[in-house]
C-alpha cells in the first residue's frame, strides 16, 4: 500500500494543470498554480500613465488588483468586451494580477514530458513569455504555455498598485493586504459546472482535467446513466451522464422545450394573422408573439456552429416579417390597400420560413448539443471517472466560512452533497458534490473492470487490420496517392507519404517564410505545416471540410503538406509515366515534378512531384528549426 502511495506521489511530481484560454484564435495556458481564480470582467478605475496594455485597477476583496489586456501585452487588436471575457487572477511572489482573456477554455492535466521547448524560429520577447508547447487531446491541438512572471512584470503590477493607493481606493470590509493573504489560506478552490437550472461544483484537488464530449464505446450490462468508456492517454474512462444520475430529463429535451412553446406560439399567431388579414388590409395586429421569439433567439447561445446558423436563419427571417408587418401598417396609413396586402403577404411567408427554420433546429438539437457539454475528469483515491455536466462555469475561490454542511436529505438519484457554497448573501447556491461517495460506487467500479477487456479487443483489431494493408509488391508499376490544387491533379509516391490527416490546429510561427503556415501537433510530435499553393505560387484557397495535410519526409523533416483534396490511391505502370515536358503549363516549376502519369490512354494527366526537390537545402535546413 506505501509503495502505491509513492508511485502515485512520483506520478503527481511527473504532471501539470493549465488553465487554458483564448485569444482570437490561438490558445494559451497558464500552470493552474499560479492561477488563484477566474473572474467576470470587474469594474475598473483607469490609473494615468500606465502602460497601454494596462487596463486599470479594481478591487478583489479588498486587495488592489492590477487588471492587464492580454492582447495588448501581445500586440494583438483589443477585441470587445462579451459575456465571455474573463479575468484569470495570477499570483506572482504574493502579487496578485488580472490577466483578461477573451475566453477560458478548461482546465487539463499534462504530463511534464508533453512540453516541448519553443521551436528555435522564435526570438525576442515573445520567446521570454513561452515556457513551451504544449500537446493535448491526442495530439489534435497545440498550447502554448506562458510564463506568468515575465508576462505580468511584477514591477509594472506593483506600481499600479501603488498608484491605486494613492487615488484613494477603499478596501472592501476595512481588510488590509496582509489580512486578505491569510484569507487566502482559508479558501476552497472550486470547478463549478451546471446541470439543468442547479449549479454544483467540485474540489479542485480531485478535477484531474476538462474534455470536450465524444461518443463512447458501448459497455453491456450497466447502468443507463453509464454512457459507455473512453480511452484517455491509455486509461480506462467509465463516463457518466450526471443528467441521467440526477434523474433529470436529457440536455437536448430541456433545450427543444424552451422552443418547442414558442415556435407552436408562432404557428397559431400565423394562423390568426392569416385570418385577419383575408380581406381586410387594415386589420390591426398582435405582434407580441414574434416579439417573443425575437428576445428568445437573441438570449439562446450555442457552442455549435450548426445551432447557431440554425437560430440566425430564424432571427433573420422573423426580423423581416416584423419589418414587413410594420411596412404593411404605414402603407394602410396612406390608404394604399394593394401595397398594404402584398406586404402582409410578405409578412406571413417570412413568418411561415421561420417556423421551417425552428423545426430544422428542433431536429438539429439532439446530433449537436455535445459541443456545449464537457466531461470533467474527477479522481478519488486512484479511481477516475468522467463526468457529463451542461457547461463548466468557473474557477473560483471559496472561503471555508461560507460553506455549510449539507442538509440531512442530501442524497438525489445516488448522488451525495459535501457541503453547500452560500455566495451573496445565499442568493447564490452552489451544491458541492461528494467525489468520494461517487467513486465508491460498486457498479462504476465493476463498469471500469468490465471496460478492460473492450479496450484490448480494439487494439487486436487495429492490428489485424495494420497487417492486412501490407501487401504486395510493385514490380513494374508504382504506388501514387493523388491530390489536387485546383483543377490540377498531383500524385507522390505512396512509399514517401508517412500519413494524411485532416486539417488539424496550425499555430503561427512568426516571421517564418511565407508558404510556412504554421506548426502542428501529429501524436506527440510538433511539425511544420506549408501551403503547397503558395509554395507553387497558386491563388490561396480558404480551407473546407475536404482540405487535408500530407505527412511526408522531407530531408529528415517530418512535414505536413497542405492540399485542397485527396482523390485516390493507384497504381500506375511506370510505362505511362512521361518525362516532364519543357514548357509545364500547370504553374508548378519544372524543378518540383519528376514526371507525367498517363490514365485511360492519356485522357488524364497527373503531375507527379519530386517531394525532396519541394525546397531547397537551406529551405530544409530553416524547417528544421521550426519543427525542431
Amino acid at each position: 500500500m506505501e509503495t502505491d502511495t509513492l508511485q502515485q506521489s512520483a506520478g503527481l511530481k511527473d504532471e501539470s494543470q493549465l488553465v487554458t484560454f483564448l485569444l482570437k484564435d490561438e490558445e494559451f495556458g497558464f500552470d493552474i498554480m499560479s492561477v488563484q481564480e477566474i473572474i467576470r470582467l470587474p469594474q475598473m478605475a483607469k490609473v494615468p500613465r500606465t502602460p497601454a496594455y494596462v487596463d486599470g485597477i479594481a478591487n478583489l476583496r479588498g486587495v488592489v488588483l492590477p487588471v492587464i489586456d492580454m492582447r495588448t501585452r501581445f500586440g494583438m487588436e483589443r477585441a470587445p468586451d462579451t459575456d465571455r471575457t474573463r479575468v484569470l487572477v495570477v499570483d506572482i511572489n504574493g502579487v496578485k494580477t488580472g490577466l483578461r482573456v477573451d475566453r477560458v477554455k478548461q482546465v487539463t492535466r499534462v504530463l511534464k514530458r508533453d512540453i516541448e521547448p519553443p521551436p528555435a524560429a522564435i526570438h525576442g520577447s515573445t520567446a521570454n513569455y513561452l515556457e513551451g508547447l504544449v500537446k493535448l487531446d491526442k495530439g489534435q491541438r497545440i498550447v502554448m504555455a506562458l510564463n506568468a512572471a515575465q508576462v505580468c512584470e511584477i514591477g509594472v503590477a506593483k506600481r499600479v498598485a501603488t498608484a491605486a493607493e494613492a487615488v484613494g481606493l477603499e478596501k472592501a470590509h476595512g481588510e488590509s493586504a496582509a489580512s486578505a493573504t491569510k484569507v487566502d489560506d482559508q479558501v476552497q478552490k472550486l470547478v463549478t459546472f451546471r446541470i439543468a437550472k442547479e449549479e454544483f461544483a467540485f474540489p479542485m484537488e480531485h478535477v484531474r482535467e476538462i474534455l470536450r464530449v465524444s461518443t463512447p464505446n458501448q459497455v453491456p450490462d450497466v447502468p443507463d446513466y453509464v454512457l459507455g468508456v473512453l480511452t484517455v492517454r491509455g486509461q480506462i474512462l467509465p463516463v457518466i451522464d450526471l443528467r441521467r444520475m440526477l434523474q433529470q430529463r436529457s440536455l437536448a429535451e430541456e433545450f427543444a422545450d424552451f422552443c418547442r412553446p414558442l415556435r407552436e406560439e408562432y404557428e397559431r399567431w400565423i394562423m390568426l394573422t392569416e385570418k385577419a388579414f383575408a380581406g381586410d388590409a387594415h386589420a390591426k395586429v398582435d405582434s407580441a408573439a414574434a416579439e417573443r421569439l425575437r428576445k428568445w433567439l437573441a438570449e439562446t447561445n450555442s457552442s455549435s456552429q450548426t445551432l447557431m446558423e440554425a437560430l440566425a436563419r430564424a432571427r433573420g427571417l422573423n426580423e423581416k416579417a416584423l419589418k414587413q408587418l410594420q411596412t404593411r401598417l404605414k402603407h394602410a396609413e396612406r390608404g394604399d390597400a394593394e401595397a398594404a396586402l402584398a406586404s402582409g403577404h410578405e409578412a406571413l411567408g417570412a413568418a411561415r420560413e421561420t417556423v421551417a427554420a425552428l423545426l430544422r433546429f428542433e431536429e438539429q438539437i439532439a446530433q449537436n448539443i455535445q459541443e456545449d457539454q464537457r466531461i470533467i475528469v474527477v479522481d478519488a483515491e486512484g479511481v477516475v471517472l468522467g463526468l457529463v455536466v451542461d457547461r463548466v462555469h468557473e474557477v473560483m475561490n471559496v472561503s471555508k466560512s461560507l460553506v455549510e454542511p449539507p442538509p440531512r436529505i442530501t442524497a438525489q438519484g445516488g448522488m451525495e452533497l459535501s457541503g453547500v457554497a452560500k455566495l451573496n448573501d445565499g442568493a447564490r447556491l452552489i451544491m458541492l458534490l461528494d467525489v468520494g461517495h461517487l467513486v465508491k460506487d460498486e457498479k462504476l467500479q465493476k463498469v471500469q473492470n468490465a471496460s478492460g477487456q473492450t479496450a484490448a479487443n480494439q487494439v487486436k483489431d487495429q492490428e489485424k487490420t495494420r497487417d492486412m494493408r501490407e501487401a504486395g509488391g510493385e514490380r513494374n508499376e508504382i504506388q501514387l496517392v493523388t491530390f489536387l490544387l485546383g483543377e490540377e491533379e498531383y500524385g507522390v509516391p505512396i512509399s514517401q507519404i508517412q500519413e494524411i490527416d485532416r486539417l488539424a490546429k496550425i499555430t503561427k510561427v512568426p516571421k517564418a517564410a511565407a508558404f510556412i503556415e504554421g506548426i502542428t501537433n501529429l501524436r506527440g510530435e510538433v511539425i511544420p505545416v506549408l501551403d503547397t499553393r503558395k509554395r507553387f505560387d497558386l491563388a490561396v484557397k480558404v480551407p473546407d471540410d475536404r482540405t487535408r495535410i500530407i505527412i511526408v519526409d522531407l530531408g529528415g523533416v517530418k512535414t505536413g503538406l497542405v492540399v485542397d483534396s485527396v482523390r485516390e490511391v493507384l497504381n500506375l505502370a511506370k510505362k505511362d509515366i512521361a518525362p516532364p515536358p519543357e514548357a509545364i503549363g500547370s504553374g508548378v516549376g519544372k524543378q518540383f515534378i519528376s514526371g507525367i502519369g498517363k490514365v485511360n490512354a492519356g485522357k488524364r494527366m497527373i503531375v507527379l512531384l519530386d517531394v525532396e526537390k519541394i525546397l531547397s537545402r537551406q529551405e530544409r535546413a530553416e524547417l528544421s528549426q521550426i519543427g525542431a
